[in-house]
């Protein structure tokens, strides 16, 4: 009796199957190794920060495929997107994809003051950044920071 061609083709499919879902998966010691706030297009007389001004969050992981990362700002005075959208909306356990070893967030300060922004993906925590933030106009894809 011979095996039709797909059954000849089964063994060696699921297989495959195994080892890229095997291979794909993140490991469970998993790491950010460091948190980077990029100030964009604000101009100020120094690398500046306005309240209402949109920014990008970098968190680096240790490997280019990792669980997802979350964001929190310990002020607690900003929003992240998409995590808070999502949040409140579909998933209260939303994190930001890694792609590449990077995972990303756009951060909005809604007050001034001193913002620690940490990036972790266990309960043992993160890297932070501490960034200073002022008053501040968006305009466009920029943002003008008062003194």
């Amino acid at each position: 009796m011979t095996l039709s061609r797909p059954a000849r083709y089964l063994p060696f499919v699921a297989a495959l199957c195994v080892a890229v879902t095997v291979g794909w998966a993140p490991s469970a010691a998993a790491d950010v190794v460091d948190v980077t706030v990029v100030p964009g297009l604000s101009s100020g007389p120094t690398t500046s920060y306005g309240v209402g001004c949109t920014y990008l969050v970098v968190a680096r992981t240790s490997a280019p495929v990792e669980a997802g990362v979350s964001f929190v700002d310990y002020n607690l005075a900003s929003t992240f997107f998409p995590a808070d959208v999502i949040w409140n909306t579909v998933n209260p356990y939303y994190v930001s994809p890694v792609m590449l070893g990077h995972a990303f967030s756009l951060w909005t300060p809604t007050a001034p003051g001193e913002h620690t922004l940490m990036a972790y993906q266990t309960s043992a925590g993160g890297p932070t950044a501490t960034v200073t933030v002022n008053p501040g106009v968006p305009i466009g894809p920029g943002c003008i920071v008062a003194p």
